[in-house]
């Protein structure tokens, strides 16, 4: 299948495991051109080296960086695009879910999820903006079902999504004239090593939980969320801006 991404510049955050890892799979696999961003201490070159073991057309390269620190990546992200040119494709993946009770946050722990979940999407969406209004361009930013509710402990987490939800739409309406498009894709329960490390001995009651609350019977996968952003980053979905895209098996419907 023909994506139209083919030597594209594609760059995606929080690439370096999981879902992010897939999706960096999944645009390089389409012959685009993957830039992996990640903290300097996550596992990116061996995630690299698993991606490009596939011979790809462009092999997958990575740079680092903190999200929190706006200023920085701010200036990170134009002098990335000065040297190696314009971002055709961005994907907002990263992110970190703290969880507890709301009295249990410092206002610090709460101001860091907003940046890295939610601010440092608007400033790399800022940054990559001045390129994609003349040549087009599509930007996928990674929700999350919590944003239905019925998740308790997890305020900071849900309100960054929020957040999120509303720079989509936003910049969708914004950005429409020029050609690009801005979308989210919002997974429900997908198992991934954190999952399986976080509920190492109660691996067989979240399965039955979660398929309980899903309409399809079965897990999905890192692929279906990174296949939805696939779709949304191609020219494929050309007609499709400032909707969110749901890959929860039917947890959530609306």
């Amino acid at each position: 299948m023909t994506w139209g991404l083919d030597g594209k510049l594609a760059l995606v955050t929080g690439g370096a495991g999981g879902i992010g890892e897939e999706i960096c799979f999944a645009l390089a696999e389409s012959g685009a051109r993957v830039v992996l961003h990640d903290l300097q201490n996550a596992p990116r070159a061996s995630v690299c080296e698993r991606i490009n073991a596939a011979g790809f057309a462009h092999e997958v390269t990575t740079t680092f960086g903190d999200l929190a620190d706006l200023d920085a990546l701010q200036k990170d992200v134009v002098s990335l695009v000065a040297e190696i040119g314009p971002v055709s494709v961005l994907v907002n993946n990263a992110a970190i879910n703290p969880r507890g009770p709301i009295e249990t946050y410092a206002l610090e722990d709460f101001v860091r999820v907003q940046a890295i979940n939610a601010h440092a999407a608007f400033v790399l969406s800022q940054a990559v903006m001045p390129g994609m209004r003349k040549a087009g361009g599509a930007i996928v930013n990674i929700g999350s079902q919590t944003l239905a509710g019925g998740v308790p402990d997890m305020v900071p987490y849900v309100s960054a999504k929020g957040a999120l939800l509303g720079l989509t739409r936003s910049l969708a309406r914004e950005a429409g004239p020029y050609g690009v498009r801005v979308n989210m894709v919002s997974p429900g329960a997908i198992p991934t090593d954190l999952e399986r490390r976080v509920w190492a001995d109660q691996l067989a009651r979240v399965e039955a939980e979660v398929v309980a609350k899903q309409s399809l019977k079965f897990r999905g996968s890192a692929r279906d969320v990174a296949n939805a952003v696939l779709f949304l980053a191609s020219e494929k979905s050309r007609f499709i801006t400032g909707h969110e895209l749901n890959v929860n098996g039917g947890w959530h419907m609306g």
